[in-house]
């Protein structure tokens, strides 16, 4: 007989974690040839809030192509690379009994795509509005604020009444740690900043997802760090 699992729930991040490219924003901006580094700053430095980021991204892709609608932005991310191993490590946190989900500060689209392909229990993303004829309006959809993630995590632990010690999750940036200070295990993947590396428990270096299971499902030590070879 199996021993009892030690945790109920796993919380990912999906860009640079789930799928393998920084930002599904910057992966638009990339397409159009324009790039947002004067709004993030002014957004690290708490100049503007999310609303006004996602504006002004939204703003630099609408400049391109001033008639872009959703199908658009489908097509455009349909591309995105995917990380290796989601659908091994979902199914084998499924047979465990753990729910999966996404909060990510992503676009939507991207994160319905992969909870609908790999079979995750639930995601919440942030959004693009469009008008009656699926064009874009210039404003975004706020669900997931990028310095308090932690609210949008606590939403899927009241619904499965999960205790915050029996949650996992999984991040690559600071973006994640607000989520990382409110569950019971938290990972680094892929680490993109100190500061992130610096409020995990496990630090996993690697290129498939599945390197993180030992530690969700398995013996391995909290507080150390796994590398591939």
């Amino acid at each position: 007989m199996s021993r009892k699992r030690k945790f109920d729930m796993i919380a990912f991040d999906m860009d640079g974690v789930l799928v393998d490219y920084p930002s599904s924003w910057t992966w638009i901006h990339k397409h159009f040839g324009v790039d947002n580094e004067t709004a993030l700053q002014e957004f690290i430095d708490g100049r503007i809030d999310d609303m006004e980021f996602m504006r002004r991204d939204i703003a630099l892709w609408i400049a391109r192509k001033n008639d872009l609608c959703r199908a658009d932005i489908e097509t455009i991310l349909k591309p995105l690379p995917m990380s290796s191993g989601i659908a091994q490590t979902v199914s084998a946190l499924k047979v465990a009994g753990m729910r999966t989900v996404i909060v990510s500060g992503g676009i939507d689209i991207v994160a319905e795509r992969i909870a609908s392909l790999y079979g995750f229990d639930g995601f919440v993303a942030n959004g693009l509005e469009y008008d009656a004829g699926g064009r874009m309006t210039g404003e975004g959809i706020l669900r997931v604020e990028l310095v308090n993630k932690r609210r949008a995590l606590d939403a899927f632990l009241r619904r499965w009444r999960v205790p915050r010690e029996r949650t996992v999750c999984v991040g690559d940036s600071f973006i994640d740690a607000s989520m990382f200070d409110g569950c019971g295990l938290a990972i680094a993947y892929n680490p993109i900043d100190d500061f992130v590396a610096m409020k995990a428990d496990v630090i996993v270096r690697d290129s498939d997802l599945r390197a993180i299971l030992p530690f969700v499902l398995g013996d391995r030590a909290i507080g150390g760090e796994s590398q591939s070879l």
